[in-house]
């Protein structure tokens, strides 16, 4: 086991059963809730085919082999596997971003408009990001999920937006191309990549700014 896993393991662990998370029908519980099984393909391989390798203008895409749904911190199938990538254009400012590992970690975090957790934990980071800088050395995406407009905050870049939120950030597809790929099943969800591009950690739940910070500090120690 790597040793940026135990770090993180050991920054987060401790919180699982304190953590709050929302599933697809806009519940809270103080565990992870399931997103509904019919939004939620079977299937694993999302490559797309290599001689296609521009994206549409205005249109997020998804290529790599999806993540297993992710069910359990400790022995998560995920660990060791390079993750999907996803190409679009920036919720908020609409340029292209692609989110995938450059050579150095990576941490991509999702987030729905309409969770109150997701909500506080949005809060939280550009709060504590007014006077703190998160670790230099990692990429930080964000990937805005399971958009409704019937539901409150809506348009999540309008939320985003007045939050003051600083990341690029992709909407995921109407078919939940990204939610699929990565596994998710309730959010705030994340998804911590090394610098070899594989998966050290998945988490669901709140996590808060200095658990964020410490998260990102762990991604950068050398591996034991």
């Amino acid at each position: 086991m790597r040793r940026v896993q135990i770090g993180l393991c050991a920054v987060l662990f401790g919180a699982v059963l304190l953590t709050a998370a929302c599933g697809d029908d806009g519940s809270a519980s103080p565990e992870a809730s399931i997103v509904s099984p019919a939004n939620v393909a079977s299937a694993t391989d999302v490559a797309r085919p290599e001689s296609d390798t521009s994206s549409p203008p205005g249109q997020t895409e998804v290529f790599g082999t999806a993540l297993p749904q992710f069910e359990q911190l400790e022995d998560d199938p995920a660990v060791g596997r390079t993750p999907p990538v996803v190409v679009g254009p920036d919720l908020i400012t609409g340029e292209p971003v692609r989110i995938e590992s450059r050579g150095r970690p990576m941490v991509v975090a999702f987030y729905a408009h309409w969770c109150p957790h997701c909500q506080a934990e949005v809060d939280d980071l550009t709060e504590w990001l007014e006077s703190n800088e998160l670790p230099a050395g990692v990429d930080f995406y964000a990937v805005s999920v399971l958009e409704d407009p019937t539901r409150g905050n809506h348009p999540p870049e309008k939320w985003l937006r007045d939050a003051g939120w600083q990341h690029p950030v992709v909407a995921d597809t109407p078919a939940l191309s990204v939610v699929d790929a990565f596994g998710l099943q309730s959010v705030p969800y994340l998804v911590a990549v090394d610098a070899n591009n594989e998966v050290v950690l998945r988490f669901a739940g709140n996590v808060g700014a200095d658990e964020i910070a410490a998260f990102f500090s762990s991604l950068l120690e050398p591996p034991s």
